[in-house]
């Protein structure tokens, strides 16, 4: 399924018109990978970009990033980040240069797990796609994951679900030096209170 806009639109139009486009397309069952999942990360974004004073060319390519990296959901969870790709790619030829594309392309394909960011860019997206592991609220988001693997029948018991949860965080890294300053402690935290649960679950 691909998207029912025009390329003449401009940024940050394109960031308006993709969030108002989302909102729209996005399925309800999806819990986690939702608008505010998209807004979420678009807003962790703009913390890196002030925290590490990134330029305004390049703050714009992060954020097209951020609001586009789930947009292949609208289709299917299989290989969604080169669908986002695909897709966003006719809105952006008229405004950036191939070099500005790729760099947009490698940004989206490193939210894919496991996260392999090549760039600093794309560690920022890694990071900021992912930043909820080391969050107060947690719990809250984690919650619409669950409901939303459910669905999708790639889990069928809490048992399971805690054991994915444990093998995600000790297998997950931050990649910048602002997420394991600010996120890292209460990921690991959080990593011994599941941990906790599971011995007291099968004990």
């Amino acid at each position: 399924m691909y998207m029912a806009l025009q390329n003449k639109s401009a940024y940050p139009q394109i960031c308006l018109d993709l969030l108002s486009y989302m909102r729209e397309k996005l399925p309800d069952y999806l819990t986690y990978h939702s608008i505010d999942h998209i807004i979420d990360v678009a807003n962790v974004c703009d913390d890196y970009i002030n925290y590490y004073e990134i330029s305004d060319a390049h703050a714009k390519l992060i954020r097209i990033a951020a609001i586009s990296h789930d947009l292949g959901f609208i289709g299917s969870p299989k290989e969604h980040e080169e669908r986002s790709i695909l897709q966003i790619r006719p809105l952006l030829v008229d405004i950036l240069d191939d070099s500005e594309i790729e760099a947009i392309n490698g940004m989206i394909r490193a939210t894919k797990v496991p996260q392999k960011p090549k760039t600093f860019f794309e560690e920022i997206l890694a990071d900021a796609d992912l930043d909820y592991l080391g969050r107060d609220d947690y719990d809250v988001l984690s919650y619409g994951l669950y409901k939303e693997l459910l669905h999708y029948d790639m889990i069928k018991t809490d048992e399971e679900w805690l054991d994915l949860q444990i093998n995600f965080l000790e297998n997950h890294q931050y990649h910048t030096s602002y997420a394991k300053e600010h996120r890292l402690a209460k990921k690991t935290e959080k990593m011994k209170e599941l941990k906790a649960q599971r011995l007291k679950l099968k004990s």
